[in-house]
């Protein structure tokens, strides 16, 4: 049926499914090529179901017709199947502000295909991403401009557009490269207050590593699992030789978000 709202009219469907069936539709939306926001993919996806876009092909869900409306059902919204996942060979990670490479290290590790994409080399304002099919991006932006650590201390006032350049510029490659999940990483600061509410915030120590810097991470991923905790030693990140050493990402957390997210 149609609806109006606001002066604005559009297409109402309704969909009646168990858990299951919403975790396979969910999984199916993480996999197509569709829009990328859920809501839109729903409307997107029953559309193809009604016959008003092309079906998928080895679809067979017939719909039922009243009218100029069509009764969606599970069985017609969901038979598409996720691809199966590309060998790891094939899967492309990339690294945004790589810096020394310490979160995708894991995944180069393994066999992926790892793009670190830094200073001096590459300038991810400027870098055009691969063609070939992302697997999935981590991004961390500097957060010189950002972090709480620069109150009081600098001889500089705060730059938000600067840093916010970078950062936009992270976003506008994960937006062109539609991975299949991505996170961005920044200490916990005022960056949350143009990326919102972090997913997940750690400290170094819940991952093993013994030093704390309360981290916030925002995107589409899998948590990964906090622990082993052990209980930091004081002031040993001011003891780091440098500020790229300071920056540099816990490889207790990163051997963590690589499991969560393979």
């Amino acid at each position: 049926m149609s609806q109006a709202l606001g002066g604005r009219r559009g297409a109402v469907f309704s969909v009646r499914m168990t858990q299951d069936e919403r975790a396979r539709l969910y999984e199916a939306y993480r996999a197509s090529d569709g829009p990328r926001a859920f809501g839109p993919w729903l409307v997107w996806l029953a559309s193809q179901a009604a016959g008003l876009l092309p079906r998928q092909r080895g679809s067979t869900a017939a719909p039922t017709r009243r009218g100029n409306t069509a009764a969606i059902t599970p069985a017609a919204v969901l038979p598409l199947t996720p691809p199966p996942a590309p060998p790891v060979r094939r899967r492309v990670i990339l690294d945004l502000c790589a810096g020394s490479g310490a979160w995708s290290e894991p995944y180069k590790r393994a066999g992926y295909r790892v793009v670190r994409v830094t200073l001096p080399r590459f300038d991810v304002r400027t870098w055009v991403p691969p063609a070939a099919r992302v697997w999935g991006v981590l991004a961390a932006p500097p957060c010189d401009q950002f972090s709480l650590a620069r109150n009081g201390g600098a001889r500089t006032p705060r730059d938000f557009v600067r840093g916010l350049e970078v950062v936009c510029a992270c976003l506008r490659i994960i937006l062109l490269t539609r991975p299949r999940w991505w996170a961005l990483e920044n200490p916990v600061g005022h960056l949350s207050k143009w990326l919102g509410t972090p997913r997940d915030v750690f400290e170094p120590c819940d991952f093993g590593d013994p030093w704390t810097k309360r981290t916030a991470l925002w995107g589409d991923f899998s948590k990964p699992t906090h622990g082993p905790f052990v209980k930091p030693i004081a002031g040993k990140l001011r003891l780091a030789k440098s500020p790229a050493e300071r920056a540099r990402t816990p490889p207790g957390f990163a051997r963590a978000f690589f499991k969560a997210n393979p």
